[in-house]
């Protein structure tokens, strides 16, 4: 009898218990998938006319995709989380309620993300959780209440039901549950580590495997759309297919003698374009304000309101600036800290790996080097009334050598509570006229021989557009006939533009009358989430257009005489434009590194950063990179594998090809 009590102990459960459990995974998987893939499509974005808020065009498209052996994979993905939460508590019902807290906390972050960026979640998002007094600020405060309500009813009804089970182990419920769980510590375990180790494949395997292992189930990668890629494959392929970085995948010809070469060409180019120009960047200040979610809405598309002319300083600036234009943003709703990169570094998004998507976690922490323009600066500081861990920022900006990075949450450099005030009571963040009274400020006096780089990122008009957030607007959307939700957040998010285009006009008039010089560049980094009658799909440029100017005070006109700078000379620019056009406003000696980028900006047409493969030139029509003539191909050539050197490569460029000597 010992001797058989003693074997029974090395059995696991039987084949029915198995499936059982199986099925009870299944079940939720199913359930998970379709709810996470539900989060996509009702939306009001109408990406590719997928997403509505019409119940029964979501579920469509929803049940469109469960036809799909995409579906496959994110199920069994789901199935392998329950089967190893379950194994691992070895409880089915509190097992089960933590897989469906997760799976809820999931859905819930899936559906805002998509609500407030129309981008799904990846693994660079998880960075975000450091920062989460500046999340709940953005997100829908019933939805998070009704999950955590969920969430306290999942985990108290699984707690009451094993005390229930405990107390009637005779029953026959109760011993059918106790028969699903792994009871021998062997089976157990080796459940528990197949699981684990599948699970944990994407973050072991490359991102070339990765992607392999996809493909076999029908990954479709969506030209570095993430909404796309996640309405076709489910947002957990798409998170799954982020998770092996790739900064930049090796550009064909490069070895240390191509390296070589090209060093020798644009330490000759530099030497040539230093001819005319003069090292003044002492005593000099170079500004970077970045405007949050800044458009001209009297450029969108079928909208008409009632008011004052919404844009009329901002677009007098632009005529009286050294240059302006439109800037071609890489982001819809979101993405910030993406577009500001690419205007310190001057590097596009669009030759990199399409996985790199979010350079300050995913590239800065890891990269060969990462010169920038502030990095020329003798001062370097940057400036954002809101928490400073979005993005990585504060160790990403300690990687690119900024020393000051002031923020509401900041200990060693705390930004001012004398500069966060608000245009109302009901809006959540500091206004755009008192961000640039600490911007002006900041600003060296004219004794001060030191060169300075300031940036400030604003708030203002960061969503939440909440209705009547400006008592007294005198807005009033006429067209197009819009939902009452739209209108309100149309309503608010014009009054925002209109202070913002008060306050930048009383700071311009301010910087203007300094001594000191004083360059300034001025962009909206994206469009706002607000215009939702706009089909991105067919209006994709325009859907990316913002506004941009380099404005040059009198004594930074003086200083840079000999700049060869045209007011009409980049009539479209890339975020990645603006360090080569502030080192030819201000007439400034360049870098081989900057010299190479003064010339992608003189020969090249506009990178399209929302797509792979495209440029806009000056007239404004898209062109692929087949369209270029030779010399410019060649030129791209260099582009990326100077790109690839510097960010993922051998590193066989010398100090002197990015640092001043």
């Amino acid at each position: 009898m010992k001797k058989f009590l003693s074997r029974e102990k090395f059995v696991g459960p039987s084949f029915n218990s198995v499936m059982k459990l199986l099925t009870v995974g299944l079940i939720f998987s199913f359930l998970t998938t379709l709810l996470l893939q539900f989060a996509m499509h009702f939306q009001v974005w109408g990406r590719l006319n997928a997403q509505s808020t019409d119940m029964h065009v979501a579920l469509h498209y929803v049940f469109q995709f469960l036809t799909r052996p995409q579906m496959v994979y994110s199920v069994l993905a789901c199935l392998l989380l329950f089967i190893f939460i379950v194994v691992l508590v070895n409880k089915l019902f509190i097992g089960t309620a933590i897989y469906s807290i997760l799976a809820i906390i999931a859905i819930v972050a899936e559906y805002m993300k998509m609500s407030t960026r129309n981008e799904p979640i990846i693994l660079s998002d998880m960075a975000e959780l450091t920062a989460v007094s500046g999340l709940t600020k953005m997100i829908d405060k019933d939805l998070l209440v009704g999950a955590i309500i969920a969430i306290a009813i999942l985990l108290v009804g699984a707690t009451l039901i094993e005390i229930y089970l405990r107390r009637k182990r005779a029953g026959v419920f109760a011993k059918s549950v106790h028969n699903m769980m792994f009871l021998q510590s062997g089976s157990r375990l080796g459940v528990l580590l197949i699981s684990f180790g599948l699970l944990a494949t994407p973050f072991v395997v490359n991102a070339d495997q990765n992607k392999a292992i996809l493909y076999h189930f029908g990954y479709q990668q969506q030209n570095n759309i993430m909404v796309d890629d996640a309405m076709v494959n489910g947002p957990i392929m798409t998170f799954v297919s982020n998770i092996s970085s790739v900064i930049m995948r090796e550009p064909n010809e490069y070895s240390a003698k191509e390296m070589t070469r090209i060093q020798k060409k644009y330490t000759n180019y530099a030497s040539e374009l230093n001819k005319t120009r003069q090292d003044n960047l002492k005593g000099q200040t170079v500004i970077s304000i970045l405007s949050e979610s800044l458009t001209n809405p009297n450029e969108v598309p079928k909208l008409k309101y009632e008011g004052p002319d919404v844009y009329k300083n901002i677009n007098q600036i632009k005529k009286d600036a050294v240059l302006s234009g439109t800037m071609l943003s890489s982001g819809y709703g979101g993405g910030t800290a993406n577009i500001e990169y690419m205007t310190i570094a001057g590097f596009p998004l669009a030759t990199f790996a399409p996985e790199m998507v979010v350079p300050y976690t995913q590239l800065v922490p890891y990269a060969n080097e990462v010169p920038t323009l502030p990095n020329l600066f003798d001062q370097r500081e940057v400036l954002h009334p809101y928490p400073g861990m979005f993005y990585n920022r504060r160790d990403a900006y300690k990687d690119i050598g900024i020393q000051k990075f002031y923020t509401t949450d900041g200990l060693k450099n705390k930004y001012p509570d004398k500069y966060t005030g608000k245009l109302s009571s009901k809006t959540d963040y500091p206004a755009d006229k008192n961000a640039y009274r600490f911007l002006l400020d900041k600003i060296d006096d004219t004794q001060s021989k030191k060169s300075q780089f300031l940036q400030l990122m604003t708030m203002q008009n960061h969503l939440m557009y909440k209705a009547n957030e400006y008592p007294g607007s005198p807005y009033k959307v006429l067209e197009p006939a819009v939902s009452k939700n739209t209108k309100d957040q149309v309503e608010t998010y014009i009054t925002g533009v209109h202070e913002t285009d008060i306050a930048t006009k009383k700071m311009i008039d301010k910087v203007e009358n300094l001594d000191r010089p004083v360059t300034l560049v001025f962009y909206g980094d994206h469009w706002p989430v607000v215009f939702t009658f706009i089909d991105q799909e067919a209006q994709m440029k325009t859907s990316h257009e913002t506004d941009y100017f380099i404005y040059q005070n009198k004594a930074a006109r003086d200083n840079s005489k000999k700049s060869t700078l045209r007011q009409d000379e980049r009539p479209y620019a890339s975020p990645s434009d603006f360090p080569a056009l502030l080192l030819q406003a201000t007439n400034s000696k360049v870098t081989p590194f900057f010299a190479l980028q003064t010339k992608v900006v003189d020969k090249l047409p506009v990178f399209v950063n929302y797509a792979r493969d495209t440029f806009v030139d000056n007239n404004g029509k898209e062109l692929k990179t087949k369209d270029l003539s030779s010399k410019q191909k060649e030129l791209l050539h260099d582009l990326k594998l100077v790109q690839y050197d510097l960010s993922a490569g051998e590193h066989y460029l010398s100090g002197d090809f990015t640092h001043k000597k």
